[in-house]
């Protein structure tokens, strides 16, 4: 993950938000400890003190000298209307969600492509060229069938609601699982089965609404540059131990691996 899905993502974030991509690390660090959902927490609370501690810094720096990032364009912009606290809660967020759920997608992407090979084999041509026609429906697929993000924060009914034969009374809390409806064989013939030759791949990966990620045209863009690059670079590549499982986070909020070994 250290060496191809990681570094994608957060050199783009790092150069939208103006954060210095030497501190990479550090803000990696504290990612994990903050979305792992095993963690005390005290941990967890301290994790997230000392991200905001550092989004401060450059929160500062921009209110003194708006560069043209979107920090910069932020304060610029809107810097009346936002204090302090609001310009690094946004930045915060937008670091986090920038370049956790992309490495991600990118790690289990490539995973679920290597133990798919016949899927793997519709990427490319016999010189091992990627098939451009192919990426988008690929990533379309890999996005419904991953759907990494698990859950959505809970959500409250304002309203009695009637969803099929379950009524939500109003002022339930609702919790929604994205996976399940991205598995609904309702709206996809044969949910379970990895098909990137689908005429359409409907999802809701990132979201509905209002709240749809605003990251998502970044994200998609990321994919249908790194994975044929990768692929392209290593026409040979392969699950370094097919037998056995790769290292999957745990009690995360995010679905993902933490290393992946593969061999070319």
């Amino acid at each position: 993950m250290a060496l191809f899905a990681l570094p994608v993502p957060s050199l783009a974030i790092c150069e939208l938000l103006g954060v210095p991509y030497a501190d990479r690390t550090g803000f990696h660090h504290r990612s994990v400890r903050l979305l792992d959902a095993s963690a005390p927490p005290e941990d967890r609370v301290a994790a997230q003190a000392e991200g905001q501690q550092y989004m401060a810094g450059l929160v500062s720096r921009a209110r003194s000298a708006p560069g043209e990032d979107l920090i910069g364009m932020l304060v610029r912009d809107h810097g009346d209307d936002l204090a302090d606290d609001e310009l690094i809660g946004i930045a915060e967020l937008l670091l986090l969600a920038g370049h956790e759920t992309t490495s991600n997608m990118l790690g289990l992407g490539t995973y679920a492509l290597l133990e798919h090979p016949d899927q793997l084999a519709l990427l490319t041509d016999d010189a091992g060229t990627i098939k451009q026609e192919m990426i988008e429906p690929a990533i379309e697929e890999l996005l419904r069938w991953l759907s990494i993000v698990p859950s959505v924060q809970p959500r409250i009914a304002t309203v009695d609601t009637q969803i099929a034969d379950v009524t939500i009374p109003a002022g339930s809390t609702v919790l929604l699982s994205l996976p399940a409806a991205d598995h609904d064989p309702a709206l996809i013939d044969h949910p379970g089965t990895l098909d990137i030759t689908r005429t359409a791949s409907p999802h809701i990966a990132f979201g509905h609404g209002i709240h749809h990620c605003i990251g998502a045209p970044l994200a998609r863009m990321e994919m249908r540059i790194a994975f044929p690059a990768l692929l392209e670079r290593f026409p040979g590549l392969a699950l370094a131990d097919p037998t056995s499982e790769p290292d999957f986070n745990v009690f995360n909020a995010v679905y993902g691996l933490r290393s992946l070994l593969v061999s070319w």
